[in-house]
């Protein structure tokens, strides 16, 4: 059964009752009630089971179900580890012009390094966007198990929970790696700071990838857990100079953060892209206020979300409609003075 007609049957249905899942965990329905809406009064022994049984059965709460069925259900919830980036606001800010016309109440959720399975449920979705995040298996299980609509918003994924929307990161750290090498730089490294650890880890494995194509060291990379910021920016610079000396070329996984070293190469007197040069990802409104003005690799944020919120409206209204497993847009550098 596909996950979409998944759907309709769980929504015509609504046969995975409060009832059901107790009997799966062995507890009283009343003991699984309160393990969802208020945890710390359930022992840990029995919310595993109950967590268990939720997961294996796809539970969604009985009047999450009945406005489910009856179409009046009206939450779309975003999971996402930060509010505070800007390429997570582009995205939001396009994905809620797209749904403003609508009468969907968009949740945010913020996921931290526990399980948010309990909130998600307690939510009541009428669709899940996971927003450059990499998604818990048991949090995946669920969202699969209740045919409940999924996109997943960000890098391309392997394996995917629902409908990706995004870019090839491969592709993307390729072009910088291709363009700098054409450029004739061929001492490199990378920086980057406080990220979501999975999406750090693709983008890590695509910039030993892009380096061992050319032959070339892969092994400067300097990764710190401080929040993405121009002063951050500038602290990597810093300690990267140090640590590392004479370098051609650094990579930013961030235009925040290389307009940062920008400033702080000005402030030092060193000649930007004369004595190193310097190169961000995202294709921010930043990236054109520097001096020089920064060359970076354009990521469509605001497409991204305006697509998700066109797919996620065409979903919820023809749920039985075939549609492709991923959605990728393009990458492209834009050629500025600093490299």
């Amino acid at each position: 059964m596909s996950l979409y007609s998944h759907l309709t049957h769980r929504r015509s249905t609504g046969k995975v009752t409060l009832a059901d899942v107790a009997k799966e965990a062995g507890v009283g329905t009343m003991t699984v009630s309160r393990a969802l809406r208020t945890p710390e009064m359930v022992s840990e022994t029995i919310r595993e089971k109950i967590q268990l049984a939720v997961k294996k059965l796809g539970y969604v709460p009985n009047t999450a179900a009945r406005e489910l069925a009856s179409a009046s259900s009206r939450n779309i919830v975003v999971v996402t580890s930060s509010l505070l980036s800007i390429e997570n606001s582009l995205i939001l800010e396009s994905l809620q012009n797209q749904l403003k016309s609508s009468n969907f109440q968009l949740v945010i959720l913020v996921a931290n390094e526990y399980s948010w399975l309990n909130k998600l449920i307690n939510n009541m979705p009428l669709a899940v966007i996971l927003l450059n995040l990499s998604c818990p298996q048991e949090e995946a299980e669920w969202i699969q198990n209740s045919g409940i609509v999924c996109l997943e918003i960000g890098s391309k994924h392997t394996n995917t929970v629902g409908i990706n929307i995004g870019i090839d990161t491969k592709s993307a750290v390729q072009k910088v790696i291709d363009y700098l090498v054409s450029k004739g730089y061929h001492d490199i490294g990378l920086l980057c700071a406080q990220q979501e650890q999975a999406i750090f880890q693709q983008y890590l494995a695509c910039w030993h990838t892009a380096l061992h194509h050319h032959h070339l060291n892969s092994h400067q990379v300097l990764h710190c857990s401080d929040p993405i910021s121009f002063s951050t920016g500038a602290k990597l610079f810093n300690d990267a100079l140090s640590s590392w000396g004479k370098i051609d070329a650094f990579v930013f996984l961030s235009d925040q953060l290389a307009c940062g070293a920008l400033f702080e190469a000005q402030r030092q007197h060193i000649s930007v892209p004369y004595d190193v040069a310097i190169i961000g990802l995202g294709g921010l409104e930043c990236s054109e206020t520097t001096y020089p003005k920064l060359t970076t690799l354009h990521i469509p944020y605001a497409e991204l979300g305006q697509i998700a919120g066109k797919k996620l409206l065409e979903l919820l209204s023809f749920p039985d409609r075939d549609t492709q497993n991923a959605i990728l847009l393009d990458t492209y550098i834009i050629k500025r003075e600093s490299a």
